[in-house]
């Protein structure tokens, strides 16, 4: 294990989004120089306030995203949901970058839990399309990945719906066990990899238990101090309430993760079920509680309260 130089900066791409901030924000407490990739730096008002160097590029665009490897040492990489053909430009473009730019390594931060065997599913399939992109390039990388975030239930939509009406109802079966992860747990997994030069290893971040549906509002319910009931939303209704939110067609995307692990629950037991193990770079690293992840966003909840018009999503 060999600790990185940080004389260089690190490369955060999707930095204004809701991962790649939490990965700013782990960075910079890490004591990193950040360089952070945005599509419009107009937009990226929280960002501009950090000691971090902004710099506009687009996944989409080979020749913004060579400027701003330039000089890079590391990065920490992640790619938006699309389609799978759109997913592949993007990697291959941020790839070509990191070589042509001579970056060392890349955290390479995938968007779910992995089904151990190959299957259909868009979401798991995009994540090998990724991963085996990287993987021929010779690069060096790590991979962090989720099992769910706890940070669903800060969408508005969410949000209204625990604090106003006293119900989380996620596309999830009550009696499927999950052990939840946060954004900011697996932006800290990925920057403490990055710090102890680990380049190599899937590292699945869970939580420190594993629970049902009942079990994680009534920890949710203690953190705000709150009664909350779960109820188990139906599929169809999830895909139009996402199509309402981010377009026609969307839902249908989003929904599939949810459909497969609705009618693979042996599957959806092993990508998601398991609390955190200690592995290698992260033998120390400690998950945050839910309860205690709850009382951290207390204030985004109870800004929900007092605006109880919050959008229905």
């Amino acid at each position: 294990m060999s600790m990185i130089d940080r004389s260089k900066p690190i490369l955060v791409y999707l930095a204004a989004g809701v991962q790649g901030s939490a990965v700013v924000h782990a960075a910079l407490r890490h004591g990193f120089k950040v360089r952070a990739l945005v599509r419009d730096r107009r937009r990226a008002t929280a960002l501009s306030a950090l000691d971090v160097e902004l710099v506009e590029g687009d996944l989409r665009d080979a020749a913004s995203l060579r400027a701003a490897s330039a000089g890079v040492a590391h990065a920490v990489l992640q790619i938006p949901i699309g389609s799978q053909a759109d997913m592949r430009i993007q990697t291959d473009n941020a790839i070509s970058a990191s070589l042509g730019s001579g970056v060392n390594s890349v955290v390479l931060k995938l968007a779910s839990a992995s089904r151990p065997a190959p299957c259909e599913e868009p979401s798991f399939v995009a994540n090998a399309m990724i991963e085996e992109i990287v993987c021929a390039s010779g690069l060096p990388f790590a991979i962090v990945r989720p099992t769910m975030y706890l940070d669903n239930l800060l969408k508005p939509s969410a949000r209204t719906d625990i604090v106003i009406h006293g119900v989380f109802a996620p596309p999830i079966a009550e009696a499927q066990r999950i052990a939840w992860t946060s954004v900011d747990d697996c932006a800290r997994a990925a920057v403490t990899l990055l710090e102890r030069g680990i380049t190599s290893g899937d590292h699945r971040i869970a939580g420190l238990e594993s629970v049902d549906g009942n079990e994680l509002v009534t920890r949710i319910g203690a953190g705000l101090d709150r009664r909350i009931a779960y109820r188990q939303q139906p599929l169809d209704e999830f895909e139009r309430d996402v199509d309402v939110v981010m377009g026609p067609g969307t839902g249908r995307r989003v929904a599939s993760k949810f459909r497969f692990f609705a009618s693979h629950p042996e599957d959806a037991d092993a990508m998601l079920a398991a609390p955190f193990t200690p592995q290698g770079g992260l033998e120390d690293f400690q998950p945050t509680g839910i309860e205690e992840w709850a009382r951290q966003h207390r204030t985004h909840f109870l800004a929900t309260e007092q605006a109880p018009s919050g959008g229905q999503g």
